[in-house]
């Protein structure tokens, strides 16, 4: 029985018309069932240490990580349980009137601190927003001004960074442009979607041919990890701008498209040697997570919900050689399960019913 639901569950999924992205209107509510987790306290200072947290966890990016877990899973039960509602209301209202996120006076010093600081910062805020937007109506005016103020303040805060200036071809500039996107679709500010648009179209021209990302593929075995991760927040960057009316999907550069990229870490998930040549350009303090090499990848995205992103192209492109390539790649795809990721925004698979 389970695997025929699973196989109805991908046949819907390859039928259904494309359709804006339900940042505004919200999802339907099906599928959007999770189990909840306690909200914890959102630290109110990023103050992380100097070093590469991602391995290395620390108390404040451990309780924002589990916040924005806690957010992720009340904003995809919010569409069918009043008191999941009224508890992601009461998370982001207490985050936006504390001025949480703040940085320390000495957040850019180190080598590790600044990237840091600005990454977890970005991680966390993306989900927020994303749960706020689809959830807005639940928000008096004067919160709604309370939160997009907090939010804003936050994203311009990060736009004049040296290390958002810098990144080019990193998966940290396209989450900054996914942020932006989205934050400028709910506020309806121009600059914020125009800036998330810029970035898209930077990545999607600094493509190789072949659909690989430098930058995130020379991360040593964790290249197909970061190149997924890149992809994540470009495939959010499309679907907010089309709340827009902005067809990101079709934007061409040089012949490279988001279908490119994706067709490219499909291939690679299946022969990782297609990556090697580039991760093996690792730069310093970019490479891999204990245990894998540029020929030994971190293949563990397709298995789990970091790529919860494919839904939302599934349900636009799944009849297409690139979308079929995704799912063969991906058992988490192909068995319909929900759950939440970071860099896709939320739940996905239940915003594809929306």
């Amino acid at each position: 029985m389970k695997k025929t639901v699973t196989s109805l569950f991908v046949a819907l999924l390859l039928v259904q018309p494309a359709g804006a992205s339900p940042l505004l209107s919200g999802a339907s509510g099906s599928g959007c069932s999770l189990s909840l987790t306690r909200v914890g306290t959102l630290p109110v200072v990023v103050n992380v240490p100097d070093a590469y947290t991602a391995n290395t966890p620390d108390p404040v990016t451990d309780a924002m990580k589990a916040w924005a877990e806690a957010v992720m899973r009340l904003g995809s039960n919010a569409k069918q349980s009043a008191d999941a509602r009224e508890k992601l209301h009461a998370a982001l209202m207490t985050a936006a009137n504390s001025n949480a996120l703040s940085w320390p006076s000495n957040w850019s010093s180190g080598r590790d601190r600044p990237p840091s600081v600005i990454y977890h910062t970005m991680e966390t805020l993306f989900p927020a927003i994303v749960a706020y937007g689809q959830n807005r109506s639940a928000f008096t005016e004067q919160e709604r001004d309370i939160f997009e103020i907090w939010a804003g303040s936050i994203i311009d805060r990060l736009g004049k960074t040296d290390k958002i200036r810098s990144w080019k071809t990193d998966n940290k500039k396209y989450q900054f442009g996914a942020l932006s996107a989205a934050y400028g679709v709910i506020t309806g500010k121009q600059k914020f979607l125009s800036s998330g648009t810029k970035i898209y179209k930077s990545a999607i021209g600094s493509m190789r041919k072949d659909g690989s990302l430098p930058g995130d593929t020379e991360r040593g075995g964790s290249s197909l990890h970061y190149s997924n991760l890149a992809i994540a927040n470009l495939v959010a960057i499309a679907e907010y701008a089309s709340d827009a009316g902005l067809d990101l999907y079709a934007y061409q550069s040089g012949g490279k498209s988001i279908h490119l990229a994706i067709q490219f870490l499909a291939a690679a998930q299946n022969d990782p040697n297609l990556i090697a040549g580039y991760a093996r350009r690792t730069d310093q303090g970019t490479g891999s997570f204990d245990g894998f090499s540029a020929e030994k990848q971190d293949r563990r995205w397709a298995q789990g919900p970091d790529v919860l992103w494919g839904y939302s192209y599934i349900k636009r492109f799944g009849k297409t050689e690139t979308g079929q390539a995704l799912l063969a790649a991906s058992p988490f795809l192909k068995s319909g399960k929900g759950g939440v990721h970071q860099q896709s925004g939320g739940n996905t698979r239940c915003f594809v019913n929306g």
